[in-house]
């Protein structure tokens, strides 16, 4: 197994394919020798692709037309509902309008696990989330799914260069409710003790998961760096512990199948708070077992490790990855708040955001009414949403945050609504994308041509119908789907996507 290449995993390239032998030689010992055959043999087929959808945007009954319209052979994930792996494709899913669109989210279908190990009930009402280690932010748009962007997500990332991409991730989903942070995710436990309703860490691990993704290649990785990796990930998972009230429920999850940076970690934080933190089995969420070790090495661990999730790779055709749900008990303090560590601070008054006047909302409300039908006011209400200003731009931005965070530091809040221009009110395509369900009037489809010109930034010539000069119209492709808006001008239709 060792010498041959694996098929369709891309790990040709000599430091991934010893990386792959590697971990190979010190992971086979802890497959059930059972399951071995069926493992070898998974290893040497190509990963499948798989997407989320989005329940903001669209729903299960528009698989059907996009499975149609694609050429997809398509079927569910087994342990995920709203997840789809495609078996074959005449048009790949990263190449439709509904993926530029974010009616759907491409991920790993492994990855997907996380999301899908909380208590539904608990996602329901306004849900208070913690996403320790959030970007690129996939994980993050499945926990802004399964609460219906009703709650508040808070996705902290610790590394300045990954925030862009969770800013481009989140607003392509549609999301409201959240607000992107920038601090060592080991601070927060000090800073919001007994805070979150839910918790996710994604921890930073060595990617060892026995299949190797353009965004989680297989690398040699050292005795040393696992070490640190182990001691990094077990700070975190302490700190996301210590922010979770009790009773709240946390998933921490690798894409590593190292028993020292999986089981072993938690194993520790279940010695340092003996009695406060349980592990949920997670048996009941799987079809069939995939359960986690509570062995290694020599090396015993909770017994209750065995309900973790430990998915190697031919278990449900998945990268390796492991996740465990976890509840907190018990406060860990002798006080139900404990001792409260400075966060970092900012009045809100320095963010950039005022309140709107009541005049300007009303204004702006109105507006949406006659340009797309839309009742801001009740949009807000269901969001438990506020409007602000931020210079000449109208946001809609998460309550929640503002009644408990709000001197907190943010990289990104909330989804702007529009902008004040000289030559009038535009609106933002993804606050108009995520609500265009609700919207009527004012739609123009286009043909194939100018969806391509209107991707492209260009402005488009059109058949316009009775619409006045000024008006702001809709884009859409022959099958519906929302491209963007622009405002009639003479003959063609401006693109605000410029």
């Amino acid at each position: 197994m060792s010498k041959k290449k694996q098929k369709g995993t891309n790990i040709s390239e000599t430091p991934r394919q010893d990386a792959f032998d590697a971990a190979w030689e010190k992971y086979r010992p802890l497959v059930p020798p059972e399951e071995l055959p069926a493992l070898e043999e998974s290893l040497h087929k190509p990963l499948l692709q798989a997407f989320r959808l989005n329940p903001l945007k669209t729903d299960a009954s528009a698989l059907d037309d996009m499975s149609s319209r694609y050429g997809w052979a398509a079927e569910p994930i087994a342990f995920c509902p709203e997840g789809i792996r495609v078996r074959s494709a005449e048009i790949l899913p990263s190449m439709t309008n509904e993926h530029r669109m974010g009616h759907y989210y491409i991920q790993d279908s492994a990855s997907m696990m996380p999301g899908m190990l909380y208590d539904a009930e608990r996602l329901n009402g306004s849900p208070l989330i913690l996403d320790l280690a959030a970007s690129p932010g996939g994980k993050t748009t499945h926990l802004i799914g399964r609460s219906m962007d009703r709650g508040l997500v808070i996705a902290n990332d610790s590394s300045p260069s990954r925030i862009p991409a969770l800013k481009t991730v989140l607003k392509n989903w549609g999301s409201v409710n959240h607000a992107i942070t920038q601090f060592p995710g080991e601070s927060y436990g000090d800073w919001f003790p007994n805070t979150f309703d839910l918790i996710l860490l994604d921890a930073p691990c060595s990617m060892q998961s026995l299949v190797s993704l353009d965004s989680h290649p297989m690398r040699p990785i050292t005795e040393r760096e696992e070490k640190a990796l182990a001691q990094r990930q077990t700070a975190l998972l302490e700190s996301a512990l210590k922010a979770l009230r009790p009773g709240g429920q946390i998933v921490y999850s690798t894409c590593t199948l190292s028993p020292d940076e999986d089981e072993a970690v938690v194993d520790s934080v279940l010695r340092t708070f003996p009695g406060k933190v349980h592990v949920c089995d997670a048996a009941d969420r799987l079809p069939w077992p995939a359960p986690g070790l509570t062995s290694a090495y020599g090396n015993d661990f909770d017994s209750s490790l065995k309900g973790a999730v430990r998915l190697w790779p031919h278990r449900y055709e998945t990268a390796g990855f492991f996740a465990c749900l976890l509840e907190k008990t018990d406060y860990f303090e002798d006080e139900p708040d404990g001792k409260r560590a400075e966060a970092p601070y900012r009045a809100w008054e320095k963010s950039s955001f005022a309140p709107a006047k009541e005049a300007e909302i009303a204004d702006l409300t109105a507006w949406l009414d006659d340009q797309f039908g839309l009742d801001l006011a009740e949009i807000c209400a269901d969001a438990g949403s506020l409007v602000q200003k931020r210079g000449s731009e109208f946001w809609m931005l998460p309550g929640r945050y503002l009644e408990t965070f709000g001197s907190l530091p943010s990289k990104s809040i909330g989804m702007r609504i529009a902008s004040q221009t000289p030559g009038g009110l535009v609106p933002d395509n993804d606050w108009v994308s995520r609500f265009f369900s609700h919207t009527s009037g004012n739609r123009i489809a286009v043909g194939d041509e100018d969806v391509n010109d209107w991707l492209h930034g260009a402005d488009i010539r059109t058949e316009i119908g009775n619409l006045p000069k000024g008006a702001i119209v809709m884009i859409l492709d022959q099958n519906g789907i929302f491209l963007g808006c622009g405002r009639i001008s003479g003959e063609r239709i401006r693109n605000f996507n410029k």
